[in-house]
């Protein structure tokens, strides 16, 4: 496969720039890879594969100190990971997992993504009859990787695993994701959660189960163009429970139908301060009331300015695409 590199430096007032690198790269498909400032590595949870039994494979980015990616849902700017996958007749593939995203302000912008490293998985189901000895799961995957300058980059990779009929054991990797599933946001079980939105804010109020006791919370909006994601978040006590207050997005078309993301909670109880991700699915209801108190800072980011910046982004992996087919 025929990759390249773009550059995109966002300079105030987020003027967009591009540079194209000198030279094109050539890698073929093995399980490592990545560019100059991300490491990947496509790793299997299970040693051996079983027909009919699902199993999880993910790939695992390190970056590099100072450098990022992004989250499904990247904020004021960038591009989350794409991936095309090569599977064996018969085999098919999940819904891409992704563990609670950090915060990554830049100037005035505010990015969901990356900044260490993350292994994103995904499930993949076999058939119930299996031809030959082995499997090979591959994947083209296009990333966007940020520190001071912006790179588009991509590469192939692919891990074969045995075909066992007998139960499959863990692989070497299988503690990096139980870790992941760690990371992973959860379904509320035992919570209660509503959400409202009026011009002014948009609030989240949740009881929690009895032991959970957050000192703090931030909500990552899975939708774009619901909330202004450079915009300081309220987070309060509310009676029994909590409430966090959000800055609707500038430029929205009407306040939100419908609240979905993560909500990652600090210090989830007393005795440990852990945070929790948890699953946010909530339809609005009557205007919300005054904003909760929160920390100031942060500028809300022009709304056109961010679309301009993620446009351009989105022409550099079609051209990628293209130069792929």
């Amino acid at each position: 496969m025929t990759g390249f590199s773009r550059r995109l430096r966002l300079i105030p007032p987020l003027a967009v720039a591009f540079l194209l690198s000198s030279s094109a790269t050539v890698r073929g498909a093995t399980s490592m890879g990545g560019s100059d400032h991300v490491d990947l590595e496509l790793l299997s949870e299970r040693a051996s594969v079983r027909p009919g039994e699902p199993f999880e494979v993910g790939l695992h980015m390190k970056m590099k100190k100072g450098w990022h990616t992004y989250w499904m849902q990247p904020g004021d700017a960038g591009l989350p990971l794409q991936v095309e996958w090569t599977l064996p007749a018969g085999f098919s593939a999940g819904p891409m997992e992704w563990p609670a995203p950090e915060r990554i302000p830049t100037g005035e912008l505010m990015s969901y993504g990356y900044a260490k490293d993350v292994l994103l998985t995904v499930t993949i189901t076999p058939p119930a009859r299996i031809a030959g000895e082995s499997v090979t799961i591959a994947g083209a995957f296009d990333w966007l990787e940020c520190k001071d300058v912006c790179i588009a980059d991509s590469d192939s990779l692919s891990v074969t695993i045995p075909v066992r009929p007998g139960e499959a054991r863990p692989g070497r990797a299988a503690p990096l994701f139980a870790e992941a599933r760690a990371r992973r946001p959860r379904t509320p079980m035992g919570w209660r959660i509503a959400a409202t939105a009026g011009a002014r804010v948009i609030e989240l109020s949740f009881r929690p189960p009895r032991g959970v006791a957050p000192r703090g919370g931030y909500f990552f909006s899975a939708q774009p163009l619901v909330v202004s994601h450079a915009a300081p978040q309220g987070f309060e006590r509310d009676g029994g429970g909590f409430r966090l207050t959000l800055v609707p997005a500038e430029n929205a078309p009407s306040p939100p139908r419908r609240i979905t993301g993560v909500l990652v909670l600090d210090g989830v109880s007393r005795r440990n301060g852990n945070a929790l991700a948890v699953d946010v699915e909530a339809a609005p209801g009557n205007p919300a009331p005054a904003p909760a108190q929160g920390k100031r800072g942060g500028v809300p980011v022009s709304i056109v300015a961010a679309l301009l910046a993620m446009v351009g982004l989105a022409l550099l992996f079609l051209r990628r695409r293209a130069t792929r087919a």
